[in-house]
């Protein structure tokens, strides 16, 4: 019985590790509440049971969806590279190609099942999600194979995440409008970043990805281009919601000296200390952004 315990223990990790990445999936569906937060329009928390439940059910599959269809289209380069392959139960042969595609097919027909029942708009929605999700990874699109665009996608992508948050919470204003710009961008940095990181297997491999077709000096310079656009696109969130009272001015301040004490210990070969501050700031700047929108029903 001790057995069989421990051995559905390591198919569950193998699962939630490397098919569906969970941490991948929890990171994108924290953006995607994050929307849902700023989306609430009263503090009557049951109005919001069923709501809730829906976002927090479709995105998990949406995302599960996103990250193992990737991995199932990854399988060749990911046996290669040592960084990938722990990431990667098919690459690695712990979870079969079948059972894998069989999978993803679920991960899908769950939330645009549930969508249909819930309502013809937000089954639309998902629907076009699912879509921009499978188009960075499958071919014939492959965007992912495509340098610039792929950048560009995870722009679209993140924007689309916290909208769809949101929008299944019932209200899309001019907050969520700019939290959601703001975002995108960073989704830009850290797939620039990422890049960065793999550039030398990738380089050696022959994969396209931004920083090869670029250059590794053209990609750092790119990714300080992005952090520079990101804290422009921040400027107006902090000036409309951040410096209002003591409370949200004095968030920004303790982001801001924690953001330039994680510059000064962190040291990273690959990517620039800029970008570990915009990180930190950037999130004091969303939680100023948060408390903005629930002082509002006081």
């Amino acid at each position: 019985m001790e057995k069989t315990s421990i051995e559905k223990k390591g198919t569950l990790f193998v699962f939630l590790t490397g098919f569906i990445r969970i941490k991948g999936v929890v990171n994108w569906s924290a953006i995607s509440f994050f929307g849902f937060l700023l989306g609430i329009s009263s503090l009557n928390f049951f109005s919001y049971i069923i709501p809730f439940f829906f976002f927090i059910v479709s995105t998990f599959f949406i995302l599960a969806f996103t990250f193992a269809i990737n991995n199932y289209y990854d399988i060749d380069s990911d046996k290669e590279n040592p960084r990938r392959v722990g990431v990667n139960a098919m690459a690695s042969g712990k979870i079969s190609k079948q059972t894998g595609i069989f999978l993803c097919i679920i991960f899908v027909i769950i939330p645009l099942l549930l969508s249909l029942l819930y309502k013809i708009e937000v089954f639309v929605f998902c629907s076009l999600i699912i879509i921009w999700m499978w188009a960075y990874s499958a071919p014939p699109l492959r965007l992912k194979g495509r340098p610039g665009v792929d950048v560009l996608w995870h722009f679209v992508a993140f924007v689309a995440l916290v909208f769809w948050g949101s929008y299944l919470a019932g209200s899309i204003t001019m907050i969520n409008g700019l939290v959601a710009l703001s975002i995108g961008i960073f989704g830009c940095i850290a797939q620039v970043d990422n890049h960065i990181r793999d550039y030398s297997f990738d380089k050696a491999s022959g994969s396209k990805t931004f920083a090869v077709w670029a250059g590794i000096n053209q990609a750092k310079t790119i990714l300080i281009l992005f952090v520079i656009i990101h804290i422009i696109f921040l400027f107006p969130l902090i000036v409309l919601y951040c410096v209002y009272d003591l409370l949200t001015i004095l968030i920004l301040c303790l982001g801001t000296i924690i953001a330039l004490f994680v510059v000064k210990i962190k040291k990273d070969p690959f990517v620039p200390s800029l970008y570990y501050f915009i990180i930190v700031f950037g999130a004091s700047v969303y939680i100023c952004c948060f408390i903005y929108h629930i002082n509002r029903f006081f």
